[in-house]
């Protein structure tokens, strides 16, 4: 072979070397936008960025480690294919949704406030369960709007500076706080009994307490739920006019339909709800899933459970799920 000929075939593999890891990057699902920052009016807690127009969030679409879907993001990790985006549009206040207008007369103005389900995490701005509730109240001849004040990762310390500094001038008729107790600091449910007091003390309006779904996916969240709804009941049962817990009303929902993960003896199972049937079963470990389970959600996209599309987050039917639930206590708690 001469010296020309291997060249060109030199050159001819180094081009096709290159098209294969362009491929290979486009294939790649795209990475997430910042959309949150560090506010100065909050004392530095995080809160989403002004004026985003169009802003594309991608997000795993199956349950997974945290380990996973930071290498993922760093783009070290080739094994999470299940993915969807969506696309986040922000105001000038901050707040997901269009530019907020001067309250109308007559009109009831309803916060939601909260963390990424309220944010509606994975979903349009449409499919925001602060949008589904404000077209269900409108439905039913109720002239209201929901405001989204929804925040990936919130903390009781953001939301307690963000209703105490920014939702009273919003005037609001009623607010809606949509968290979990996040199980950090000494007395989790002392901080957060004093953010939701003093959320209501500064508005002086109605406040109910949403606690977003656990998935059965979520181990620890669903050994903890029903004690921690307990304990919110017994703490504010004098302060919220209504006290929602998600859990229940959802896994009646997904009754008959997708996945759920039981544990059967020494086992955690994935169960086919519609034939009562495990799909896989394994020994549990420590923290999070096993490899088995998260490898086993990637090899079958059709494998999910119903109302969830990851272990943490509602999908589209999720939200409307959430919405409906919500209906009667917000119009209970309405000024007439």
């Amino acid at each position: 072979m001469s010296a020309r000929t291997l060249s060109i075939a030199a050159i001819v593999t180094s081009l096709a070397v290159l098209a294969w890891v362009s491929w290979q990057r486009s294939q790649r699902p795209q990475q997430s936008a910042e959309i949150v920052e560090q506010w100065s009016d909050l004392d530095g807690e995080a809160w989403l960025l002004p004026n985003l127009r169009n802003t594309s969030v991608a997000q795993p679409d199956r349950p997974h480690s945290f380990q996973e879907v930071h290498a993922w993001r760093k783009g070290e990790y080739s094994g999470l294919t299940r993915v969807r985006s969506y696309q986040l549009r922000t105001n000038s206040d901050r707040m997901r949704g269009p530019e907020l207008k001067p309250k109308a007369n007559g009109m009831l103005r309803i916060i939601a406030l909260g963390d990424s389900v309220t944010h509606g995490w994975g979903v349009s701005e449409e499919e925001s369960f602060p949008n589904v509730l404000g077209e269900r109240l409108r439905s039913r001849g109720v002239p209201a709007e929901v405001l989204n004040a929804g925040v990936p990762s919130n903390t009781d310390v953001a939301m307690q500076r963000w209703c105490t500094r920014k939702a009273v001038a919003m005037n609001p008729d009623l607010i809606i706080w949509t968290r979990r107790v996040h199980q950090r600091g000494p007395n989790p449910h002392v901080t957060y009994n004093r953010a939701v007091q003093a959320c209501k003390k500064a508005t002086g309006v109605p406040i109910i307490v949403a606690l977003p779904p656990v998935s059965t996916f979520d181990r620890k969240g669903s050994e903890k739920w029903p004690s921690e709804y307990a304990q919110i009941n017994t703490d504010l049962g004098d302060v919220a006019s209504a006290i929602i817990e998600m859990t229940p009303v959802f896994r009646a929902a997904q009754a008959g339909r997708g996945v759920v993960l039981e544990t059967r003896g020494l086992k955690l199972a994935v169960v086919d709800q519609t034939h009562g049937t495990p799909i896989i079963e394994v020994p549990p470990i420590a923290r999070d899933l096993p490899a088995e389970i998260y490898a086993l959600f990637e090899r079958d996209p059709n494998i999910r459970e119903a109302l969830f599309f990851d272990d943490g987050h509602p999908d589209a039917e999720g939200f409307r799920v959430f919405a409906d639930a919500l209906v009667e206590p917000v119009l209970a708690a309405l000024p007439r």
